[in-house]
């Protein structure tokens, strides 16, 4: 039975939100329609005119897990006013992606994710990550042929050998993965969870004290999982955007810790302080699959 979430468009749209590199899990059914895997829970979403509908494989009602994935407790449109007066590039583009919400995903999932994203682009990230729920991950359901899975745990990624990996085509990410899930064992319970409750430079630092993680995949986590929505991600498409559009006197230069920092503080000073949500906008304008939605 479809049920509604009680949201417009204009607070969120599926097509883009799930497709832009914040999260791996989803994949089309039908017209407008969406399955994927949030926690343990199987859900279906539908795109309407007015609203989003979803329904789950359990007779739980799943409308306050997909409030807190969706972050829908922030309103979206007096954001996207707000940038808009504050930067005439994004007020070009902004019309084009309505409803481009953050998630707010599961901080083993987004870190996992994320380690397999290095050089990498969104359909081969997606392959890896469901080649690690098959592998790994339990088993929740099977609908219309297709079977979905639990994200793995980190003791299930521990255990794992970086051949096994490789055979499912990780590569040099598959030492990471495996180095990371074990280092994580070795922190206390929650770890990863508690950085949600401490500032964003303090959770940024402890991030890349894990295997694989530098300043990108950090603030990835830190702005998709941990609640910090001043995380600037600066990927190959982010630098590119900042010298074209923002920063000219970046082109040239090479992309040092030092310049990372100084990219996040000039979003951080010219969006406020949800300056990695407006930054999801620009990213997402930036992909090639989403470029046919742009303004001549």
């Amino acid at each position: 039975m479809w049920r509604a979430l009680a949201v417009p468009p204009e607070e969120l749209r599926c097509e883009v939100t799930l497709f832009c590199g914040q999260s791996f899990r989803w994949r089309a059914v039908g017209e407008n329609e969406w399955r994927g895997v949030v926690g343990s829970s199987v859900i279906t979403l539908r795109q309407t005119e007015s609203d989003v509908l979803y329904q789950a494989v359990t007779s739980e009602d799943v409308a306050p897990l997909l409030h807190d994935y969706f972050q829908l407790h922030t309103p979206l449109a007096p954001l996207y006013a707000q940038w808009c007066r504050a930067d005439a590039y994004f007020a070009r583009v902004a019309p084009a992606f309505p409803g481009l919400r953050v998630l707010r995903t599961d901080p083993v999932e987004c870190l996992f994710s994320f380690l397999c994203s290095s050089a990498n682009h969104i359909a081969r990230i997606t392959r890896m990550v469901n080649a690690l729920c098959e592998r790994y991950g339990e088993r929740l359901a099977e609908i219309d042929g297709v079977t979905y899975y639990r994200f793995p745990t980190v003791q299930a990624l521990a255990e794992a050998s970086e051949e096994e990996l490789w055979a499912l085509g990780f590569g040099y990410r598959a030492r990471v993965v495996v180095q990371a899930a074990r280092e994580l064992l070795q922190r206390e319970q929650e770890w990863l969870h508690r950085l949600r409750h401490v500032s964003y430079e303090e959770a940024h630092h402890a991030l890349t004290t894990l295997p694989g993680v530098g300043h990108k995949i950090a603030d990835c986590v830190c702005l998709l999982s941990l609640d910090k929505p001043q995380a600037i991600p600066v990927d190959t498409h982010v630098w590119q955007i900042v010298q074209r559009h923002y920063l000219p006197e970046l082109r040239g230069r090479s992309l040092t810790d030092r310049v990372y920092r100084q990219v996040g503080e000039f979003f951080r000073t010219r969006f406020g302080e949800y300056a990695g949500w407006a930054h999801n906008v620009l990213f997402a304008a930036d992909l090639a699959a989403f470029r046919k939605r742009l303004p001549q």
